[in-house]
């Protein structure tokens, strides 16, 4: 479904003038978070602060965030299986009766309500449910309703199975859907609009004390997902190639158990055949380059406290830069080319399989110069159509057949 797949909001869709946005504007994003106040504490804020952030894009990201979260309104109830029945009507869905404890529900009056799976959340509710998943899958795909029905009822018998679960209210249709089950006692809801802030925040008083410069590159994003890539002030030259910027990427996932991570990624800045400007985004294998990180089961004392650890972004920019230069010394380029081509070509990731043949054709070239090379990979990166997930996949490929040939 379209509205919930991951887009990718690049630089040339930013706001003209977006050069930053002032606190108490921000802090508007999370203003009905139940940590709002830890980020007043932590950061030593008054909301009606009107000192701006000087990172282009910010206002950009906080519209974008502002309108997804008001479309689609995150809802966690807490269900009894003696509450759940299957709904076979237009669409398999997922009834949930007699919802309680949940303010956003009890003011526009649901008590019940169909929830349609996306994402894996079909596959993650039967996993759940004893891990009959793989089972109720063959059965839905062969329309035996009636069996899966009865097998429902006898578990409701055998055993108390209360979870959380975490619909996604589309205001807009106003119909629900199932997004996840989340755990009923250790988790915190680290979600995008709340790493945002901490994001911007955290690089604003770090801009403040280090004169290092921050900017929005660009972000991408779902209803639970978030990654922001900030190009900082500090550069390296990469000698008879260009430059590598310090990159730092903020990540999010809502659903998994690493919810926000700071870490470091590689931004080659050189001059394509054509005389522009190009940037090729790599990424590292995360564990070498996180800078902190946060998880959704980790409390909020100590959430805030690792926020700390931002000191380690400038050292493992040193260690990259060391790492990168190295591609100073390919001379076999046509070799690289043929590592990642066949990587491609036996790749299992389903995103990459869609594109395998205008990926490979992308590759079908001599290539001479190191330049090139790093151009080629571009044309790779930005094939029309290729979504996130692919991109991501490639990121972490060329970083692999760049660095470690």
């Amino acid at each position: 479904m379209d509205k919930f797949r991951k887009k990718s909001v690049e630089k040339n869709d930013f706001f003209n003038g977006d050069d930053g946005i002032e606190i108490n504007k921000l802090l508007e994003l999370i203003k009905e978070s139940e940590y709002y106040s830890n980020i007043i504490q932590h950061f030593q804020l008054n909301e009606d602060d009107l000192t701006k952030i000087n990172i282009p894009g910010a206002k950009t990201l906080f519209n974008v965030l502002s309108t997804s979260n008001k479309k689609l309104r995150k809802v966690d109830i807490n269900v009894e299986l003696q509450d759940i029945f299957f709904d076979y009507s237009s669409k398999f869905g997922i009834l949930f009766k007699n919802i309680q404890e949940n303010d956003y529900l009890n003011r526009i009056n649901i008590t019940t309500l169909k929830a349609y799976p996306i994402h894996s959340a079909e596959k993650d509710f039967f996993a759940n449910l004893y891990e009959i998943d793989k089972y109720a899958s063959i059965l839905l795909k062969n329309d035996f309703k009636d069996i899966l029905d009865t097998n429902l009822e006898l578990l409701k018998q055998k055993k108390q199975h209360k979870k959380k679960y975490r619909l996604i209210h589309d205001t807009e249709d106003n119909l629900f859907f199932l997004r996840a089950i989340v755990s009923t006692d250790r988790y915190y809801n680290y979600d995008n609009a709340l790493t945002a802030v901490i994001a911007l925040l955290k690089l604003h008083f770090e801009t403040l004390s280090t004169k290092v410069k921050y900017e929005l590159n660009f972000f991408e994003y779902n209803e639970s997902f978030l990654r922001l890539y900030f190009k900082t002030s500090e550069v390296k030259e990469i000698k008879g190639i260009g430059h590598l910027e310090n990159t730092l990427l903020v990540s999010n996932d809502e659903i998994k158990r690493e919810a926000l991570r700071f870490s470091n990624i590689c931004t080659i800045r050189f001059v394509a055949s054509n005389n522009e400007e190009q940037r090729l985004f790599i990424k590292p294998k995360d564990v070498k380059t996180k800078v902190l990180t946060i998880t959704h089961g980790m409390g909020v004392e100590k959430a805030f406290l690792n926020l700390e650890d931002f000191v380690k972004s400038n050292q493992n920019f040193e260690q990259l830069f060391k790492e990168v230069e190295t591609i100073t010394k390919i001379k076999e380029h046509n070799q690289i080319v043929h590592l990642v081509r066949d990587k491609i070509i036996n790749s299992n990731t389903d995103e990459i399989k869609k594109f395998k043949y205008e990926l490979t054709k992308i590759l079908l070239i001599d290539i001479k110069t190191t330049t090139q090379l790093l151009e080629i990979f571009n044309k790779l990166i930005y094939l029309d159509g290729l979504e996130i997930d692919a991109k991501e996949y490639l990121r972490y490929l060329i970083y692999e057949a760049l660095i470690n040939r």
